[in-house]
């Protein structure tokens, strides 16, 4: 089975290609002779070639590009040439390194290059489906028909990211500030009252002693925690949780929490259908579309499926079999993808799919929003509930005894 291996380097180089223009771009690769070898394959007579450095990112989401998209499709539909269109579009950015790699794209484009090959130079910002769809709409000449549906699909890829994030934001909110809440409790509320029951030298309920052993642990190992808490944010800030092996391991746990786990799924395999079927309706063979929906679906455990059903149906699989192997996929969805293929219509099929499993996350996002709601508040009143009680209890026996 392939395993899934995100490129970890980028490089930026300057060369001539084949007609002797000059050109710059970036390249993807595991090392620096890897990507000299792959620049020479493409015809490209490297004359400068570096790792890029980590200085100034330009950092593009989901809907900027989604946006870009749909205003190059509706220039390039209203008929405004192709380097024009982009000129339009550099004087609409604000963000200059927005605009810089806008500017990179236009002078690939003016020396020659392709408008997919322009966008292939830049891995780290234009995924392979993006290419794909570009390419596919150049070759059939129907560039603003696939930037049109290109930028659908990237706006339902970030719509679906944007609802599950905004779906989970205020469960995460509430338990991290009431978790602040309880740590001030523990370290400033509990030790008070333990000088209060020392002065009275009476002996304690379990219940507080446990909650006063919990108070000076905390007190103990505050600067170990705190250092704990450092280290941690380093190593997440380094992306040690994104080492390809460690992320799978993470992602293959993901999909097996309850709830959790089936609305992940459902919201990855919608990305999946909807990814596929946009290709495979511009053109796209079976066999190519596989490899950037791999990196499209944006899960390592899905991707990793992906690459292996790429494989299989290379040696003559239907997709729905590979599917079904994998184990990965709901029924419906399968179904589905094997009518598309005996009726000839799977990019349909996969489109239905697709949203009705995003039909299906949406109401799992709802269901799952109001019922944690009132799970959160019962179990963190419980928790300060149980704090108070604790810590007054010796004070009602007092009482009882005066």
């Amino acid at each position: 089975m392939s395993s899934y291996a995100p490129p970890s380097l980028v490089f930026v180089w300057t060369g001539h290609n084949a007609q002797g223009l000059a050109q710059t771009g970036e390249i993807s690769a595991a090392h620096i002779r890897m990507a000299k070898a792959m620049l020479q394959q493409q015809g490209i007579r490297v004359k400068q070639l570096k790792r890029q450095t980590p200085q100034r990112p330009v950092r593009i989401t989901a809907p900027k590009l989604a946006l870009f998209t749909r205003q190059l499709a509706t220039l390039v539909r209203a008929g405004v040439p192709l380097l024009q269109s982009l000129d339009l579009v550099i004087r609409s950015t604000p963000q200059p390194g927005w605009a810089g790699l806008l500017q990179s794209l236009r002078k690939d484009i003016e020396n020659g290059s392709t408008l997919n090959a322009a966008f292939r130079q830049h891995p780290a910002h234009f995924s392979p489906l993006f290419c794909s769809m570009v390419a596919a709409g150049e070759a059939a000449g129907i560039l603003d028909d696939m930037l049109d549906k290109l930028a659908l699909t990237l706006e339902k890829n970030a719509a679906l990211k944007s609802k599950i994030r905004a779906a989970l934001m205020y469960p995460a909110v509430v338990v991290s500030v009431a978790m602040g809440v309880v740590l001030v409790i523990l370290l400033t509320v509990v030790p008070v009252f333990q000088d209060v029951f020392k002065s009275l030298g009476a002996t304690l309920p379990l219940p507080t002693q446990w909650v006063i052993g919990i108070s000076q642990g905390l007190l103990h190992s505050a600067w170990f925690l705190a250092l704990l808490g450092v280290v941690m944010l380093m190593l997440w800030r380094r992306g040690w949780h994104r080492q390809p092996a460690r992320l799978l391991w993470l992602s293959q746990r993901q999909l097996r929490l309850p709830v959790i786990g089936a609305m992940v799924q459902s919201a990855v395999v919608a990305r999946w259908a909807n990814t596929l079927s946009a290709l495979l309706s511009a053109g796209v063979p079976m066999l190519e579309a596989l490899g950037p929906v791999a990196s499209a679906c944006d899960h390592p455990v899905y991707a990793q499926a992906s690459e292996t059903m790429r494989t299989q149906v290379a040696q003559g699989s239907s997709l729905n079999e590979c599917m079904t192997l994998s184990g990965l996929f709901p029924s419906m969805v399968v179904q589905m993808c094997a009518i598309g293929e005996e009726t000839g219509s799977v990019d349909t099929m996969l489109a239905r799919a697709g949203a009705l499993l995003e039909n299906e996350v949406h109401d799992q996002l709802a269901g799952l929003s109001s019922l944690l709601e009132p799970v959160i508040m019962v179990l963190l009143g419980s928790v300060v509930g149980t704090i108070l009680v604790a810590l007054y209890l010796p004070i009602f026996k007092l009482g009882q005894v005066f």
